[in-house]
């Protein structure tokens, strides 16, 4: 648990950030995608997906994915509302997490109008606002000040056509159609974090049943090649398991770390 705290206390950007943005969503962070095909039949409202996170013998934190059940109006466009919650439990408390990140994303175009982080881990805290101008390609970035009580400019970011955040990139993983690939056909995603950008290859390696708790289940296999990190061991590192039926929900996920295997599995 200590080697866990080290890593993030090395990273500006918190552990837990990277856990979720690298196992739930990394390969999809802010993606310019317009060859994707992309099945909106998927998107449940008032879908709640809870996830468990373990190492080794160890719970370490929890995670759930909400799709609100109403939809909302940025501007013109209707938009999903969709939360993020990650936490840190069981003998991980002794590093304090509680992140959370909220997106508008368009029903249509699965692109993303606004989105939100709160980042409490540890000391470090951060509360930011991302609006996103597709007619101009940019991204506005805002933080809040303490002193002012308000949130100022970041930075202005060019960005790709159809750009998303990383909620979004979470739901266009589940909606691409999985159904249509062979095993070893990859595809590849634009990605920016922060102020860098990225280009990933995602390769589908076919259907695998595996078992959980509930008995067994099948599904889509996925390996993204990840970039080089402060976090993950090596570019095989993360493999991504999506029950293969309509729903494709993320059944399981293993990343390699430098820490040890970490797991994380669909709890309802």
């Amino acid at each position: 648990m200590k080697q866990i705290a080290s890593i993030a206390r090395k990273n500006r950007t918190g552990f837990f950030q990277y856990f979720i943005i690298g196992l739930f969503l990394f390969p999809l962070y802010v993606i310019g995608q317009s060859t994707l095909k992309l099945d909106n039949k998927v998107v449940t409202v008032g879908e709640t997906l809870n996830y468990k996170a373990s190492w080794g013998f160890f719970t370490i934190g929890s995670a759930s994915t909400r799709i609100d059940k109403n939809l909302y109006r940025i501007g013109s466009n209707i938009c999903y509302k969709i939360n993020i919650d990650g936490r840190t439990n069981g003998l991980a408390k002794l590093f304090y997490v509680r992140d959370k990140w909220i997106s508008f994303i368009d029903t249509a175009s699965i692109t993303t109008h606004k989105s939100y982080r709160s980042i409490r881990e540890g000391s470090y805290e951060l509360d930011e606002q991302i609006h996103f101008d597709h007619i101009n390609k940019k991204a506005k970035v805002e933080v809040y000040d303490k002193k002012s009580k308000s949130f100022i400019l970041k930075k202005n970011y060019d960005t790709p056509e159809n750009i998303r955040d990383v909620v979004a990139g979470f739901m266009v993983f589940r909606l691409v159609d999985l159904s249509k690939y062979a095993k070893g056909e990859t595809f590849n995603v634009n990605g920016f974090y922060e102020d860098e950008g990225y280009k990933i290859k995602v390769i589908f390696q076919g259907k695998e049943s595996i078992k959980t708790a509930k008995g067994a289940v099948l599904c889509y296999k996925l390996t993204p090649v990840v970039p080089k990190n402060h976090v993950f061991d090596g570019k095989d590192a993360v493999t991504v398991w999506l029950s293969a039926d309509k729903s494709k929900s993320i059944v399981r996920i293993k990343a390699k770390m430098f820490v040890g295997n970490v797991w994380i599995e669909l709890e309802n």
